[in-house]
C-alpha cells in the first residue's frame, strides 16, 4: 500500500552525481567505442547482459570523471548516473565483469 506522501508527492527523489557523464557518453557515441570493440572482441557468453563495448564504455567514463580502483567501479556506478545515462546496471560493473571485458 502507498503512503499518503507518495500520493501526494510522489516518489522519494533520487540523488545521483552527473558530472561530464553526458559529454563523455557523446565522445564515446561520436567515436563509435561501443561499436569498435564489440565488432573486434564479441562476447562468447550468449547470457552476458552487456556487451564488452558497453563495460569499457563505463570504465573509459569512470577514468575521465572519478577515477577509481576496479573493485570500486560498481560502487561509483551506484553513486554517480551510469545506469541513467549509459543504460548499463552498476551491479554489471562487478570487478569480475569489468576483467572479463579487459582481456
Amino acid at each position: 500500500m502507498l503512503a499518503a506522501a507518495d500520493l501526494l508527492y510522489g516518489p522519494p527523489s533520487v540523488e545521483k552525481f552527473l558530472g561530464p557523464l553526458p559529454v563523455v557518453c557523446d565522445l564515446l557515441a561520436r567515436l563509435d567505442l561501443v561499436g569498435i570493440i564489440d565488432r573486434l572482441c564479441p562476447i562468447q557468453e550468449k547470457k552476458a547482459r552487456y556487451t564488452h563495448g558497453q563495460v569499457i564504455a563505463a570504465l573509459v567514463a569512470n577514468r575521465l570523471s572519478s577515477p577509481t580502483p576496479l573493485v570500486r567501479v560498481q560502487r561509483w556506478a551506484e553513486k554517480w548516473a551510469v545506469a541513467e545515462i549509459f543504460g548499463i546496471e552498476p551491479d554489471a560493473l562487478n570487478d569480475d565483469r569489468c576483467g572479463r571485458a579487459l582481456e
